[in-house]
């Protein structure tokens, strides 16, 4: 199961992206099924399909300068979330609902500021492009019409899910607390590469904006795991 989840992880990185119109900060749908790979695997699993994973496909989509950040954010995200979701006593069901809430709220702000307006999917048909792959017409890219509205009732949705399992078993939302530290690790570690050593080892400037679109972004990749993760990793299913 390690070796499909970090083959999937690969694929969906190098191949598949959701862009806004601004930035190329992308959203690729490997983040979800790195953050599963790491609650159903465990923390050295999850370590080795953030850090390896990542590694591979930013070589391949040419962003060598995002290799180091892969080997240490990614890598370090992996094993936290697989080694803090091992915990199995019911750590402060109050904490559980508050990750739960946050998350749920970073959802919708973030779907309905930065991915409603301009948004493109978009399928890497050349590889080692990097920065130019637009210019060079590297990717296709169609563009999406997601409504505000699409957010707020899938926000809403998910919260709904996480409701009924809460009141089947506090602890089943345990999950949720794991996600969010991994979303903070993950906001934390890229923010301070490319702030401080992105530049200093590469001579790459990223925009403030860019970078704070990062941060907010991140708060938004662990939400399609949320409903699957809760009750559902590590034998908390009945």
């Amino acid at each position: 199961m390690a070796t499909a989840s970090f083959i999937i992880t690969f694929l969906f990185t190098s191949r598949l992206s959701i862009f806004t119109s601004n930035s190329l900060g992308l959203f690729t749908f490997n983040e979800p099924l790195f953050l599963i790979s790491a609650l159903l695997l465990g923390p050295i699993h999850g370590a080795l399909v953030g850090g390896v994973g990542f590694t591979l496909s930013n070589f391949l989509l040419g962003y060598p300068h995002y290799i180091i950040a892969a080997l240490t954010v990614n890598a370090l995200t992996g094993f936290l979330v697989g080694r803090i979701n091992q915990i199995r006593h019911p750590l402060c069901p109050t904490l559980s609902v508050i990750s739960t809430l946050i998350l749920i709220s970073s959802f919708i702000l973030v779907g309905t500021i930065i991915y409603s307006e301009g948004v493109y999917a978009g399928y890497t048909k050349d590889l080692f492009l990097g920065e130019n792959i637009m210019k060079i017409g590297g990717l296709y890219a169609y563009r999406l019409g997601v409504s505000p509205l699409f957010w707020i009732i899938a926000g809403a949705l998910t919260g709904l899910i996480s409701f009924l399992i809460f009141k089947k078993s506090p602890k089943y939302l345990w999950a949720s607390t794991t996600l969010l530290i991994g979303c903070l690790t993950l906001t934390l570690g890229y923010f301070l590469y490319e702030t401080f050593l992105m530049p200093a080892l590469f001579h790459i400037k990223v925009d403030a904006k860019q970078i704070w679109s990062l941060i907010l972004a991140a708060q938004l990749l662990a939400q399609p795991s949320l409903p699957y993760s809760i009750g559902h990793v590590n034998g908390y299913s009945e």
